[in-house]
Formats: C-alpha cells, sequence, structure tokens
C-alpha cells in the first residue's frame, strides 16, 4: 500500500529512488519517469518514491477563476502512481516557502537530506526552486557532490511530437480526445475536475 504524505519535514526511514515532476495528468512522458524511478529502486533495494504537489504551482497563488484546471484529481494522480509501483508519495501544497526554497537547498535538504534520495529521476525539462532556477545540469552537479546519482529521461514523443500536458490539455479544448488520450497513454476520466 502506497503512503501518501502532504508534510514537506517528512523524514524517510529508508533511502528512495524518488521521481521528480509535476506529473499533471500522470501522461505517457511521465510514465517513463516513474518508471525509471521504480526500476532503479528495485535495483538498488530503494523505495521507489515520487515528489510532486497537491496542485499545479502555477494555481497556488492564482484567484479561483483564474486557476489552470488539472489533467486528473490528486486521488486519480496517487492511484495512477500506486499502479506503476510507488510506494511513497510526498505531496505538499506548494507554499511561499517551497516557493521561495533555493534549488540548491531543495536538492540537499528535501529530496537527500529528508527524502534520502540515492537516485533522482526527472524530465529533461523540469524545473524547480526559487524562480525555476534549478534543471536537470544541475541536479546532476549537486547530486554529484552528494553521492546521489541521477537520471534524466529525455523528450518522449508520438509521431514527432512532444507530449506534455499542455498539448493534452489544448486537445482535450478542441474535442480531440481521441489523441489526448494517446498522449495519456489511458482513457479520459468521465468527470472533469473543478
Amino acid at each position: 500500500m502506497m503512503r501518501i504524505l502532504t508534510d514537506i519535514n517528512y523524514i524517510s526511514d529508508r533511502p528512495t529512488s524518488v521521481a521528480l515532476g509535476t506529473f499533471d495528468g500522470v501522461h505517457i512522458g511521465h510514465r517513463a519517469v516513474i518508471r525509471a524511478a521504480v526500476t532503479g529502486a528495485a535495483e538498488e533495494g530503494l523505495t521507489p518514491a515520487v515528489f510532486t504537489f497537491s496542485d499545479l504551482p502555477k494555481n497556488a497563488f492564482l484567484p479561483e477563476g483564474g486557476r489552470i484546471r488539472p489533467l486528473c484529481t490528486a486521488s486519480e494522480k496517487a492511484a495512477l502512481m500506486e499502479e506503476l509501483g510507488v510506494e511513497l508519495l510526498l505531496t505538499p501544497p506548494f507554499s511561499e516557502e517551497i516557493r521561495d526554497m533555493p534549488a540548491g537547498d531543495f536538492i540537499r535538504e528535501v529530496l537527500i537530506g529528508r527524502l534520502k534520495a540515492q537516485r533522482i529521476v526527472c524530465g529533461y525539462d523540469h524545473h524547480f526552486g526559487r524562480f525555476g532556477a534549478g534543471d536537470p545540469e544541475m541536479l546532476l552537479r549537486v547530486c554529484r557532490g552528494c553521492g546521489a546519482a541521477v537520471t534524466v529521461i529525455p523528450p518522449v514523443t508520438v509521431n514527432g511530437t512532444k507530449v506534455s500536458s499542455t498539448l493534452i490539455r489544448s486537445l482535450i479544448e478542441e474535442g480531440r480526445s481521441d489523441e489526448a488520450e494517446a498522449l495519456l497513454g489511458r482513457p479520459l476520466r468521465s468527470s472533469p475536475e473543478k
């Protein structure tokens, strides 16, 4: 049974292999990131984990009417991750504390210090930390000095097009649900998230 935690200060009792990302919709690109973390965990005797947020970071400080609708609910997101073999899901709200945390501190204090990450996996375009200054290159550099391995997943494409949550959302808005489902790797959920 997967443990779901929301406290950014949670300290793992075991070393982890962590997938890092927003994972809006848990589409086929996201699944490649999560599967790499789960596979790495199995190979190295680590706990397969995900660090994400309870809502889209862009929504944290927007008024109700201006928020982006997530591609799936928090419970659907968790269920999809559990199906992929994730055992620990850390999903705090995107707070001012997290928004203002320097990327290096996030890597050292949260991922390596609290989650005891020995392997971190992210997508090629993932950004994190204050002003989105953290990226895969920085993650590789900092983790090299901390002894944690990093895997960066290249873009996942379908018919030459990069899979992204933004593209999937556009396809849904245009009524092209078959194409959206191909990129999600699953059927659209039956009811939109409010």
